[in-house]
């Protein structure tokens, strides 16, 4: 148990966002809270024209980004440097985003242009987004707070998990292309889940059509502990939640069942709804709540932009360093990061330098933990220093109430999967199928295939 009184650790974490997508134009109640924000004279170079200025966009249709930024090691290395390749030294200018927005692929497979790549420099006003904003000020929010990896979504989420990608840079995005490293490394890397379980404290997965946590094999005989979002609620009413969970949204829409994860060409407005679910879930069990933090996470910027420029970084281990492409030395661009419960203080801007390896080094400390995962982590600043002496009582309550947007803004068609989307689908298909003699992987395997035989649209 945590000194601070937190028995129960609730992390959410979401896709592809940006810290000044999401928060750039919030303010905080005291004046002298200030975030690292936008002061809306940052801009990005956008040739042969003039430099594209940063600005504040108030319409629903922003809710919406079709098609989605790029976000793979080569394009997030071109918005951090503005250039092709990785300069020498290192110096971030974060000068690329317009140029490389413009050079994604759009309707028919021709780039979308220089007009419409443009649209990578509107950030949120923060009425367009209340469940967020209201957390950032009443709460305390991370504002320099960075992806582990300037990559996709896997390496990063293992971050989050191992505290290494164990040299892993992409998603994959087949079948075949999982399948040739799924039996062996970099999917065996010990996760904060075991340490835990080795100390006698109790995790568990929540996930609404699919879990990329199944992806760390190691947990494969845990089948029991990944279950359906549904019993979250379940949980916190009848005061049985674990001391760490994990929620992972909903990657597919479905009728009636849009995804929620955020992640373009997906509703924002989803994600605030899921968001907001949560936290009133907890504030549903006093006794609960009152024991409970609540971090709110995104996986990495997912080609948004963001202008602090990432920091260098701490080789988790030997496999990440001998990568010829890229050493795991350089953190990715920075997201929003929310620490949400009674037990931190309100409307409070924390400026310490985190990646993703913060959260189980932070893990390890509140919990008593014997030993880190790798270097990144047993390096990574923690942020218990913001756990009050004692509770405070919160006012803010009724969270989905502040959503009055509606979906009359519709989400794209899904009318082609996303990399993502195309990762848990492999994943599945992988877990499905008998494995090597020796290497079953009995325990979640009845979950891959209770997800492959629902239908998913397109």
């Amino acid at each position: 148990m945590s000194p601070a009184g937190i028995q129960h650790v609730v992390v959410l974490v979401l896709e592809n966002q940006s810290f000044d997508r999401m928060l750039g134009y919030v303010t905080l109640p005291d004046p002298r809270q200030r975030l690292e924000a936008l002061t809306g004279n940052e801009s990005n170079p956008a040739p042969p024209g003039p430099p594209v200025k940063v600005s504040k966009t108030t319409s629903p249709e922003a809710y919406v980004t079709d098609p989605g930024p790029g976000h793979s090691i080569d394009d997030i290395a071109f918005q951090i440097f503005g250039q092709g390749r990785v300069p020498d030294p290192a110096v971030p200018t974060n000068s690329g985003f317009v140029l490389n927005y413009a050079a994604q692929a759009g309707k028919g497979g021709k780039p979308i242009g220089l007009e419409a790549g443009k649209a990578i420099m509107q950030c949120f006003d923060p009425d367009l987004v209340p469940v967020i904003t209201s957390l950032a000020r009443n709460f305390v929010v991370c504002d320099h707070w960075f992806a582990s990896v300037p990559g996709p979504t896997w390496p990063n989420r293992f971050f989050l998990h191992a505290g290494t990608a164990n040299g892993l840079l992409d998603t994959p995005e087949t079948a075949d292309q999982l399948r040739s490293n799924f039996f062996r490394s970099p999917y065996r890397m010990r996760s904060i889940f075991e340490n835990l379980m080795a100390e006698g404290h109790t995790w568990k997965v929540y996930y609404d059509d699919y879990a990329q946590t199944f992806a760390l094999r190691n947990l494969h005989r845990y089948g029991n502990l990944f279950v359906k979002f549904e019993e979250f609620a379940q949980d916190v009413a009848r005061g049985a939640l674990s001391e760490y969970s994990f929620i992972e949204p909903r990657g597919f829409s479905a009728p009636g069942w849009p995804s929620n994860d955020q992640h373009p060409p997906h509703s924002v407005l989803e994600g605030e709804k899921l968001i907001a679910n949560i936290y009133d879930t907890l504030r549903g069990n006093d006794a609960v709540w009152r024991q409970s933090l609540f971090m709110l996470l995104y996986d990495e910027h997912g080609g948004f932009y963001d202008h602090v420029p990432p920091p260098a970084a701490v080789v988790p281990d030997a496999t990440s360093g001998a990568i010829p492409e890229f050493r795991f030395d350089r953190l990715g661009v920075r997201v929003p990061a929310i620490l949400v419960s009674p037990w931190v203080g309100e409307g409070v801007a924390d400026h310490t330098v985190y990646d993703h390896a913060s959260l189980p080094a932070t893990i390890k400390k509140m919990f008593g933990l014997p030993s880190f995962l790798t270097a990144r982590d047993a390096a990574a600043a923690t942020f218990e220093h913001n756990f009050l002496p004692q509770a405070r009582q919160v006012a803010l309550t009724n969270l989905s109430a502040r959503v009055t947007a509606t979906s009359a803004v519709p989400a794209a068609a899904e009318t082609d999967y996303s990399q993502h989307q195309r990762s848990l689908l492999a994943l599945a298909e992988v877990m499905a199928a008998p494995a090597p003699a020796g290497q079953a992987v009995a325990g979640v395997d009845t979950h891959a295939r209770d997800f492959l035989d629902q239908p998913q649209s397109p």
